[in-house]
């Protein structure tokens, strides 16, 4: 195919219009996206407020609250479940494959008993002007 100056280039007048359409459409979306960038660069930084700041506090305090509430349900639990294991055991102690099943469990309860959660600290200085 050889592009020359006897070439025809057919085209109908919807494809043309779809084409302007189309090229409005982007420059309109192009100039809106600037125009609401030289907002955002003349409005003043966002800042935090104190009830911002309490609200969230408190919410974190709550949520910490809370794990630790699900953190005794969990100990409480895993000792029941110590107890209910050497209920059982006792009660199969018969030389069969449950026992090897049971001291399995039991030492899969010692392991999770004595494995330590890792707590990470997080100290953020927030400076928090006084307004008069």
């Amino acid at each position: 195919m050889k592009i020359s100056e006897n070439t025809e280039f057919k085209i109908d007048i919807k494809t043309v219009i779809g084409i302007i359409m189309l090229t409005t459409t982007l420059v309109g979306m192009y100039y809106t996206l600037q125009e609401d960038i030289a907002l955002a660069k003349t409005l003043p930084p966002v800042e935090v407020t104190r009830l911002e700041y309490e609200l969230k506090e408190d919410w974190n305090e709550k949520m910490i609250m809370q794990l630790k509430d699900q953190v005794k349900v969990l100990e409480e639990t895993t000792d029941i479940l110590k107890e209910e294991i050497k209920i059982t055991s006792a009660m199969i102690q018969d030389g069969t494959e449950a026992d090897a099943m049971l001291d399995e469990l039991n030492a899969k309860l010692e392991e999770l008993k004595n494995k330590k959660p890792k707590t990470t600290i997080i100290v953020k200085e927030v400076e928090v002007k006084k307004r008069r």
